[in-house]
């Protein structure tokens, strides 16, 4: 009897020390914007989000800023992920920032509101259930951008969302416009209502997100001057084309410089690796930086 009892003591203690150990191990490795050096975190109004820079800001650097116009800030927004990203989200946006290398811009990573990833916890909140395109998410982004763009001193932003994080540019476009200058849209769920039900339908239940906004419903306040290119892969079973195809044609209805493109071949993942992804981005950019500023 002394024994079992003994013995379960004893996985007891194993259990409380490997849990902490867990604990102890994560904040190490994953720290909250406000403990981030300068480089690795941005205000955004409320708290700030945690960034994370594929290419060395040398804001001394005074050829850049003796031709602020030809530079374009390129900021990389994440999907959904129930508040957390793992290892593996890193490293795809990573191998799809070095893709873009040869454009010669800068290039940063930004970790949405309440999330926490393995480059920096971002303040704020993120839903588990992923349900959080909210009001104050989505001016928290808007305002990281803004600070972001006076930090690196160039005159375009194009903000590249995926998923949920097209969604939020997508939004952005609609209530804080000045925010950015451009966007491309990957796999974007920019009509949320009518997503969640194809979600549903394919779950086998109905989840609806009474927290989201819905792009579609300030697509008539984005300006005119912005410049937006929808893409989504062919075979993307998620977000289907139609849903960012339909977003694009009420856009150039109202006027803007909308595009949309199909991705053959191309699916909800692997469409941040496409290899045609360069080329759009670079023809993006090419129409941003012939705009006036």
């Amino acid at each position: 009897m002394m024994n079992a009892i003994g013995r379960m003591l004893i996985h007891l203690v194993q259990v409380l020390f490997f849990t902490t150990l867990a604990v102890i191990s994560h904040s190490a490795v994953a720290q909250g914007c406000t403990a981030l050096p300068q480089e690795r975190s941005i205000p955004d109004g409320k708290g700030c989000l945690a960034v994370w820079p594929f290419s060395p800001h040398d804001a001394t650097n005074h050829e850049k800023k003796a031709q602020p116009n030809g530079r374009v800030l390129i900021v990389l927004l994440h999907g959904d992920s129930g508040g957390g990203l793992a290892q593996r989200h890193i490293d795809r946006w990573a191998k799809a920032a070095n893709n873009l290398s040869g454009l010669d811009q800068d290039i940063v990573f930004l970790v949405r509101p309440g999330y926490s990833s393995p480059v920096g916890d971002s303040s704020g909140w993120a839903n588990q259930r992923d349900d959080d395109y909210t009001a104050e998410n989505v001016e928290r982004v808007a305002t990281a951008l803004q600070n972001l763009k006076a930090r690196y001193q160039t005159s375009k932003v194009l903000l590249i969302g995926h998923s949920g994080g097209a969604a939020i540019a997508a939004l952005i476009l609609g209530r804080r416009p000045t925010a950015l200058d451009g966007a491309i849209l990957l796999g974007c769920p920019c009509d949320v209502p009518v997503w969640r039900q194809h979600r549903g339908l394919q779950r086998g239940r109905q989840t609806q997100w009474p927290n989201s906004l819905n792009p579609m419903d300030v697509i008539d306040k984005i300006p005119t001057n912005k410049v937006v290119l929808a893409i989504t892969g062919s075979e993307d079973d998620n977000t289907l084309p139609q849903f960012a195809s339909a977003w694009v044609t009420s856009a150039r209805t109202l006027g803007m410089n909308a595009k949309f493109l199909l991705a053959s071949g191309q699916d909800h993942t692997n469409i941040l690796l496409w290899s045609g992804l360069p080329e759009q981005v670079k023809q993006t950019m090419t129409v941003l930086t012939s705009a006036p500023p």
